[in-house]
Formats: structure tokens, sequence, C-alpha cells
């Protein structure tokens, strides 16, 4: 049985914590929740749960995916013609994307479970990932949220607006963190794998893919024009990538190279230098 709005918060407020003052009590109300430490309410509109600080632009600078360049991306993927370009431009073998990112999602265990930035959300329907949870799906875009909200309703799926750099979970919470194709949006990607690794469980898993600097010529021009309304950061290699999560604890345990397209899964390394050590998971 789907469950109710005030249910499916009910559910997900157990993993999340106050961006104000990061207390993890709350109070779940008709329109939303409110801390039970700080009394800060944070609304529940429309299905979704608006956790953002005031403003459209993130901590770090992030813009939502809104600008000119992502309704052109829009416009490209709304014909098969014009995606066909787009893999193009990329470098990237789209049928092998699909199926390998199914794959890794298909892996996930049980929740609960992160997806940010979950945009459109392209994979749902194609994996069976997402028909367990409890997911929830983080986004700044509002547009892109309010967007989902109506394809997912009646899902019992929560959608939260709010930063990358400020995820408002729990420590420690999470199996699983999904992000695809958004990495390369985020300027500051040091503090996003900070804010990962502290929301993964110890045995937790992160599958990633983004757009690197490592394509042909016509990618990296293309990336640099989406650069230019603030929709894309600027691009840095795969290797940069993996240096950036390793600094936080999080090694790479296998990667595709598709054009100027990295794909991943990554989870945390101190586990296994615990277990080497004789320690317990």
């Amino acid at each position: 049985m789907t469950p109710r709005p005030g249910d499916a918060l009910t559910e997900v407020a157990q993993y999340l914590r106050c961006p104000g003052c990061a207390q993890t009590r709350w109070r779940t109300e008709a329109d939303g929740l409110v801390c039970g430490a700080c009394a800060r309410r944070y609304p529940y509109v429309g299905g979704v749960l608006d956790m953002a600080a005031p403003g459209d632009v993130g901590a770090a600078g992030d813009r939502p995916y809104e600008g000119f360049w992502a309704a052109f991306y829009g416009w490209v993927m709304s014909s098969p013609a014009r995606q066909r370009l787009d893999s193009w431009l990329l470098g990237l073998d789209v049928r092998r994307y699909y199926r390998e990112t199914v794959a890794r999602l298909d892996e996930c265990g049980d929740g609960p479970r992160l997806e940010v930035p979950c945009g459109s959300l392209p994979f749902h329907g194609r994996t069976r990932a997402y028909d367990a949870g409890p997911w929830i799906f983080v986004d700044l875009s509002r547009a892109m949220l309010d967007k989902l909200a109506r394809r997912l309703d009646g899902t019992g799926h929560v959608l939260v607006r709010a930063d990358a750099c400020a995820l408002p979970v729990r420590d420690g919470q999470l199996r699983t963190i999904v992000s695809l194709f958004g990495l390369h949006c985020f300027h500051d990607k040091d503090a996003v794998f900070a804010e990962l690794r502290r929301c993964l469980r110890p045995d937790g898993r992160l599958v990633l893919s983004t757009l690197t600097s490592d394509g042909p010529a016509r990618s990296r021009l293309y990336q640099r024009l989406n650069e230019l309304d603030g929709t894309f950061a600027p691009a840095v290699s795969s290797a940069r990538i993996a240096a950036l999560a390793g600094r936080h604890g999080l090694g790479i345990d296998d990667q595709v190279s598709l054009g100027s397209v990295l794909l991943c899964t990554a989870s945390l390394r101190i586990r296994e230098s615990t277990a080497s050590e004789g320690g317990t998971r």
C-alpha cells in the first residue's frame, strides 16, 4: 500500500537533521516538519519538502539547473535525433551507459537511499532499485522538483529541496547514495564529497556518473558553453574526481569511461583498514 504523504514524511524524518541547528528531533505536521530543538519550520508543499537556505543559489555558487543551457538540454533530449547529436558531442555510447548504470543501481542494497541531484530521475522505471525505499530525492531546483513531484504523485517518495553542500541528513545514515550526471554542476566538489561521506553508513556505497574534461575537444567546448550561465562548474578530470573522493576516504571500486563521461561506484576505505587491523565493521 502506498504511504500517505504524512506517513512518508514521518518515515524519512528519522534520517534527517535540521539545517539550522543540526538536531534530529522532529514534529511532523500536515504542512511540513518542525525542528523539535530550534522550532524552525520546513514547508512541505506540492510534494516537496523545502530545506534549502533562502534564495536560488547554493552556498558554493551552484545554480539550479534552470538556465538557458538547461532549457537547451531539455529541448535536445525531447527528440531522438537531437539525443544522438548530444551523445556525439559527449563521445558517449548511450546504450552502454544505460546498461552499465542500471547494473550498478540493481545492486543497491536496502534503504535508506538518497539521490542528489535527482533531476528528472531518468532511471526510474528502468531498475528495480526504486521499487523499495525509503528514498530521499534531493535537488536545488524547485522547478525540477515540482515536475518530478507530479510524475511521482502517489508513490510515497519524498522530494527535498536542499543544497548538495549542506545535505539535511544525519551522519552515517545512508546505505546508498546515487549521483548521476550531477557532479559537474557543483563548484565545490570537495565539499560535496565531504557531505556524501558524512551521510554514508560504514558499509555504504556511492553510485556516481559525471562529465569530465577527459573527452574529445568537441565535448570540452560543449561543456564550456554550459559554464557560461553557471549551469556547469569548470570541468575536471576523472583522476581529479578520484583524488577528491579519496581525500574523504572514498575509494573507487570500479569505473567505466565513456567519452567524457565517468561512471563508477565507490565505498569507504576506512572499513577495509579497520578490518585489516582486527576491528569490527
